[in-house]
């Protein structure tokens, strides 16, 4: 699913000459660029929304929790375990 297309679009480029609808010292030109459909616009900005830190962090707790719980479930499985082959 494209959510844009290839156009053709005009710029103003530094040049030693100047062209009537670029500032003094640019020149038009041409260039092909990728141009979004507005109606996706909002889905671009929210993937550059800025970095949610409380998110992130309860994130890596959750995560950090897991991994401490899953340690002490396994060694305290590999004590009966030993328990049980004496």
């Amino acid at each position: 699913m494209g959510i844009g297309t290839v156009q053709t679009i005009f710029v103003c480029v530094p040049a030693g000459s100047t062209q009537a609808p670029c500032p003094t010292g640019m020149a038009l030109s041409t260039i092909q660029a990728y141009i979004i459909d507005p109606s996706q616009a909002d889905s671009i900005e929210a993937q550059n929304a800025p970095f949610d830190y409380a998110y992130a962090g309860a994130v890596w707790v959750m995560a950090f929790t897991f991994v401490v719980g899953l340690f002490l479930v396994s060694k305290s499985a590999g004590t009966i375990l030993s328990i049980i082959r004496k």
